[in-house]
């Protein structure tokens, strides 16, 4: 897999051969980042269930300022932390190697805030859902910052929470792409 965006673009990224990641098609990140443009510039990222971090990475090739990558399974957070050293991304870069909903504590209690998240969850076990209400919850958010959930096209998410309103939604065959914005 390559890098489609930004400085970076056509370095390949290590993916990591396991049942627990499904890569973000090259497609539908052109068109994530499309979307974002010179928003990511100077950003703080969360990029939640990373898989392959291939998401936090296209930030930081667009010049994100940092990504905090957050995943559970040892042999993803093996292949994110390989491809930090090889895309030159260390400095930038933080892994938290716990359960999604487990860090979300452990942000909050860090002070922590993003500008931008992306999540990419398991499809069809309602994470989807279950992820963007604890975004909104939890208090991670910058003022002006943009939430990126990619999901299942049956994974029905709500058009608004309490602090979140849908602002766009990319469809893609099976995949959809939802921008939420703080209300």
């Amino acid at each position: 897999m390559r890098i489609v965006t930004g400085n970076c673009k056509g370095k390949t990224l290590k993916i990591p051969k396991s049942k627990y990641v499904r890569p973000t098609r090259t497609m539908v990140r052109e068109a994530i980042f499309s979307v974002l443009g010179d928003f990511v510039e100077g950003k703080e990222v969360l990029d939640l269930f990373s898989g392959s971090g291939v998401l936090g990475f296209e930030a930081l090739s667009n010049a994100a300022r940092s990504v905090i990558f957050v995943e559970k399974n040892k042999l993803p957070l093996r292949v994110i932390r390989e491809n930090m050293l090889h895309l030159g991304f260390s400095s930038e870069c933080r892994v938290i190697g716990r359960d999604v909903f487990t860090a979300f504590n452990i942000l909050r209690k860090k002070n922590l805030r993003f500008h931008i998240v992306f999540a990419d969850p398991p499809y069809s076990l309602g994470l989807a859902k279950k992820c963007l209400l604890n975004i909104g919850n939890c208090d991670i958010l910058l003022p002006s910052s943009i939430i990126v959930i990619e999901h299942y096209k049956k994974d029905e998410l709500p058009e608004h929470t309490d602090k979140l309103k849908l602002w766009q939604l990319k469809k893609y065959g099976d995949t959809f792409v939802s921008f939420y914005v703080p209300v």
